[in-house]
């Protein structure tokens, strides 16, 4: 399914979203507060049969609209969760880490956020590695190689069929965001493992995936259990409505739509205000979301939240999905494009 030939060579640099979290959260955020009195409960969709596509009722819309996030509990078969797994394993597995040729770097300099592999990945499937992977030479792994990718993507869900089938589960739960054309766009694999799993600083997924209006949902399947030791998820009830965009994630050389290419010189990534003001995103009053594997966890493109580090033993595998609408006008200098004429964005191939 799949095979070596779509696996591109690998970069050894630090995967760029998450030193961009992490500078996010150096800028200085709030301390963190665990409400443990009068703490909002997290909002969860009925547990019931999957019978066909599982889609949301109108009570667990209205919960998602007004929390910024909904847990569906069973999404998903602990069998499908173990399929999915070892899917990924044998992906990595197969992997040669000795055919890139990309200098590992955990440096936060112009030329990591320049990275043409990160760039380029949006259409492909990658492998990006943990910050620390290597030994000083740059070259040695320090850990087993599973425990040394912090992440797979983006088109997983295009390219490999265990992927794409797990994908077209989401259609109903697309359609039931509101969406008049799902597009399940981008696909993410995190690893998050022992010893090597890092932190992921608050942010919001729109500043990633941005478009007008704003559309873009992350539906996030805890491959593993998850919890406060290994690295669950956090989020801040309600942000979504209280807290503004902050931040858009960019191509410095816009995407020509109407010509279907980019201009001539090498696009870089940076990070640009959304409006004249920014702020630094806070953690007060965020709760942790303890999942079970085959648990869905639905996030509106901007509430906040974050991951810790693991600190267990296990590891903390999630699949995150992002969907957009096709309706919306999708942003021209983010940074995941497709060249024009080559391809087009993935869609749902089946209906609720």
């Amino acid at each position: 399914r799949g095979g070596k030939d779509f696996l591109s060579t690998c970069s050894r640099r630090r995967p760029i979203h998450m030193m961009l979290l992490t500078r996010i959260r150096r800028r200085g955020i709030a301390s963190l507060t665990r409400r443990r009195k009068g703490k909002r409960g997290i909002p969860s969709a009925p547990t019931h049969a999957f019978s066909g596509l599982r889609t949301l009722s109108v009570e667990d819309q209205i919960s998602l609209q007004e929390n910024g996030f909904l847990v569906v509990k069973d999404f998903c078969s602990e069998a499908k969760c173990e399929e999915i797994r070892g899917r990924l394993n044998t992906l990595i597995d197969d992997f040669d880490p000795e055919t890139s040729s990309s200098i590992f770097t955990t440096h936060e300099s112009d030329r990591d956020l320049q990275d043409r592999y990160f760039l380029d990945s949006g259409d492909k499937v990658r492998f990006f590695w943990e910050a620390d992977a290597f030994e000083e030479d740059g070259k040695t792994l320090r850990f087993p190689k599973r425990e040394c990718i912090n992440k797979v993507g983006h088109a997983l869900h295009v390219y490999d069929d265990v992927f794409k089938e797990y994908c077209e589960t989401l259609s109903g739960v697309a359609h039931s965001l509101g969406m008049k054309r799902p597009l399940p766009l981008q696909s993410m694999y995190i690893c998050k493992s022992p010893r090597t799993g890092g932190e992921v600083g608050p942010h919001q997924d729109s500043t990633f995936l941005y478009t007008d209006p704003p559309s873009v949902h992350g539906l996030w399947l805890s491959v593993d259990t998850a919890d406060e030791e290994n690295g669950c998820l956090w989020v801040i009830p309600g942000s979504q409505s209280s807290t503004a965009l902050q931040e858009r994630f960019i191509r410095s050389t816009p995407f020509n739509a109407e010509e279907g290419k980019r201009e001539h010189q090498q696009p870089t990534l940076k990070i640009v205000p959304f409006d004249k003001t920014e702020e630094s995103l806070s953690t007060q009053g965020g709760v942790p979301i303890p999942t079970k594997a085959g648990d869905l966890v639905i996030l509106h493109g901007q509430v906040v939240h974050w991951s810790d580090k693991n600190h267990s033993g296990r590891s903390r595998h999630a699949l995150m999905i992002h969907v957009i609408d096709g309706e919306c006008a999708y942003s021209p200098d983010n940074w995941l494009q497709y060249e024009k004429g080559t391809k087009a964005f993935p869609s749902f191939s089946t209906q609720p």
